[in-house]
C-alpha cells in the first residue's frame, strides 16, 4: 500500500485527500479496501494465488475540534472512502464506505494517551451484504527528546460478515525529524484475529510547509 497524502490543517481543524496505489497478492477472498486494509470475501472464483496492481480507493478524511486546551483536544472526525479501485482484480469493492468517529488526545508531560471510537457503513457491491462496523483503538506514545518519539497503538473492529473474524492488532512506531520541516515514522503490526495481518511493517513520510 504506497499512498501520497495531501494534508490541510489548523489549530481547529484538518483535511486530508489520499490517493493509494495498491499492489494485492492472493486468491481473491480477500479484498483491498482502503488505507492498506482488506475486508473478506464469501467465496473466491479461483484457488490460484495472483498477484494485481493499481490505483487504489480514494480516500477523503476530516477532522474538527469540538473542544480543546493547552494539553488535550476532543474532537470529531469522519472518512470517506471512495470507490474508485478496480474491483475485478480485487482492489477494491467498488462501493463506497462513509465512516464516523469521536477522538480524544491528553498529554502528560513528555507523555500522550490518545483514541478514537467509530462507526463504519460499509457499501455492499453485488452478492455481498456486509455489516456495517464499530471500532475503536488507544495509544499511547512517549517523546524521547525535541525530535522524536515512540508510541502503541491497539484497534479492534467488528466482524463484516457472520462467520468470520473481526480485527484485533498492535501497532509499534518510532517517530523522529529529519529536517526542521521532515518527519520520518516507521511502524510494525502484530495481528491477534483472522480478520488482522498476522504481521506488518511501514514507514511514512511527512513533508510540512
Amino acid at each position: 500500500y504506497f499512498p501520497v497524502t495531501l494534508r490541510y490543517e489548523t489549530a481547529r481543524y484538518m483535511l486530508a485527500l489520499t490517493v493509494p496505489y495498491v499492489v494485492v497478492e492472493g486468491t481473491g477472498n480477500v479484498v483491498a479496501s482502503g488505507s492498506g486494509h482488506g475486508v473478506p470475501r464469501r467465496t473466491t472464483t479461483t484457488m490460484t494465488s495472483q498477484t494485481e496492481s493499481g490505483l487504489g480507493d480514494i480516500e477523503l478524511g476530516g477532522s474538527y475540534a469540538i473542544a480543546q486546551d493547552v494539553d488535550w483536544r476532543l474532537g470529531l472526525g469522519g472518512l470517506i472512502k471512495f470507490g474508485t479501485a478496480d474491483e475485478q482484480k480485487n482492489l477494491s469493492t467498488g462501493e463506497d464506505d462513509v465512516s464516523v468517529q469521536l477522538e480524544a488526545e491528553k498529554t502528560y508531560g513528555k507523555n500522550a494517551l490518545f483514541g478514537a471510537a467509530g462507526y463504519k457503513m460499509l457499501g455492499d457491491p453485488p452478492g455481498i451484504d456486509y455489516d456495517d462496523v464499530f471500532y475503536g483503538s488507544v495509544g499511547v506514545s512517549h517523546r524521547l527528546d525535541a525530535g522524536r518519539s515512540v508510541g502503541a497503538e491497539l484497534y479492534a473492529q467488528e466482524a463484516a460478515l457472520p462467520g468470520v473474524d473481526g480485527k484485533s492488532e498492535l501497532a509499534l512506531f518510532l517517530s523522529g525529524k529529519s529536517g526542521p520541516k521532515t518527519r520520518l515514522t516507521g511502524y510494525l503490526i502484530a495481528g491477534f484475529a483472522d480478520g488482522s495481518p498476522d504481521w506488518g511493517a511501514g514507514v511514512a513520510l511527512k513533508l510540512s510547509q
